[in-house]
């Protein structure tokens, strides 16, 4: 019998008790990514014991559906930035695919031609998933623009600290994921801490390079699946949305 093939991409994900949205996500992105690479790929996923009335191991056997090699967390209290920390902290693959649970993929992407165009840019940390469309010159990054430089969106140098990283899912260079992760806090939201409230963390950030995938003229490719289940399950982010690191339940 033949050793497995070495791991050479890592899912980072976070993820609550709502299996359906689970499955939603795991197979979009296996249908319109990774299915030619599924058997060298390892989900780490953090379950927190937030959501549906379910036990967290029940979201198990939806993981293992779609992936061979995984490592699950299933904690006993819930706390993004320590789930966020936990699956960064495990990642060991060359490349990292950094995922939440709610998010639907629309469109085949090759990921094979986003990591050799990473290899092509050794500075470049991360190319993220398209959430705007884009235009035949630049695409929007909330109220920013960044250009398009043939072969996809850059941002640029004097917008890195703003928004170089976006918790969207994005291609990571391994490389990236392991410098950052010793120094992520767990006390503030893990994701507003690449741009703000961690010095030695901005200081990581600032070394690399940026950029959106996609082509000019094209829609976005990936949609939030969970506003619509946090509204009818009655979950909402506590205190700050842009800030948050708990869950809460409206009464």
């Amino acid at each position: 019998m033949t050793d497995p093939a070495p791991v050479m991409l890592d899912i980072t994900m976070t993820a609550v008790r709502r299996p359906e949205i689970l499955k939603r996500t795991l197979h979009s992105f296996y249908k319109n990514m990774l299915h030619p690479i599924i058997d060298r790929c390892r989900l780490i996923i953090n379950v927190d014991p937030v959501g549906e009335d379910i036990e967290s191991f029940k979201m198990d056997p939806i993981v293992s559906a779609y992936f061979r090699r995984y490592a699950i967390n299933l904690p006993m209290s819930a706390h993004f930035p320590t789930a966020f920390h936990w699956t960064w902290s495990k990642a060991t693959a060359p490349w990292v695919l950094n995922l939440e649970d709610d998010w639907e993929l629309l469109e085949f992407i090759d990921i094979n031609s986003m990591i050799r165009t990473m290899k092509h840019h050794p500075d470049l940390a991360s190319l993220r998933l398209p959430f705007f469309n884009s235009t035949e010159l630049e695409m929007k990054n909330w109220n920013l623009m960044f250009p398009w430089n043939g072969k996809y969106f850059e941002c640029p140098t004097d917008l890195r600290q703003a928004a170089g990283f976006a918790g969207h899912p994005s291609l990571l260079r391994g490389e990236f994921v392991r410098a950052c992760a010793p120094l992520l806090r767990t006390d503030i939201n893990p994701e507003k801490q690449f741009h703000t409230g961690n010095p030695a963390l901005l200081e990581e950030v600032l070394r690399w390079n940026y950029g959106v995938w996609g082509r000019p003229n094209h829609p976005r490719m990936i949609k939030d699946i969970g506003i619509e289940w946090k509204i009818s399950n009655k979950f909402m982010k506590k205190g700050n949305k842009a800030f948050f690191v708990e869950w809460e339940k409206l009464r």
